[in-house]
């Protein structure tokens, strides 16, 4: 027992909760393991929002927090439409928000790339002709 908390606190507080509490296909399930009824879900949010004081916290903006911290990682506009189901470029541009220092890491990475002329480490989508 100890050995298994000692391995989830190695991987983080939330790998050990949804090592625990996570369903095999799901992410949230009942307590027998079966998918959520109703408004299940919201419910417990909504309770969890309120203990910790953040009452004006809508699920959207979860949602929202999300895939701008998927577009930061270096997702396409491509992968943020299929993450969330839009078949649109506009919908999935709100979440491409520019982040104080951002611009800091993205120069920085450019100057590395231009110091070794590493096209191995250019996005595979990109591709040099000679």
């Amino acid at each position: 027992m100890r050995r298994q908390q000692a391995e989830r606190g190695r991987r983080g507080p939330l790998a050990g909760r949804l090592d625990e509490y996570a369903g095999k296909d799901r992410l949230f399930v009942s307590r027998d393991g079966t998918p959520l009824r109703g408004n299940t879900l919201y419910q417990a949010f909504v309770r969890a929002r309120k203990k910790v004081g953040l009452d004006d916290l809508t699920f959207h903006d979860l949602r929202h927090t999300g895939q701008t911290l998927a577009a930061q990682t270096g997702a396409t506009l491509a992968d943020l439409m299929k993450r969330l189901g839009h078949s649109s470029m506009a919908a999935a541009r709100r979440y491409l928000h520019a982040a104080d220092g951002r611009d800091r890491e993205i120069a920085k990475a450019l100057s590395e790339l231009a110091a070794h002329g590493d096209v191995a480490r250019l996005p595979r989508h990109i591709t040099m002709r000679h």
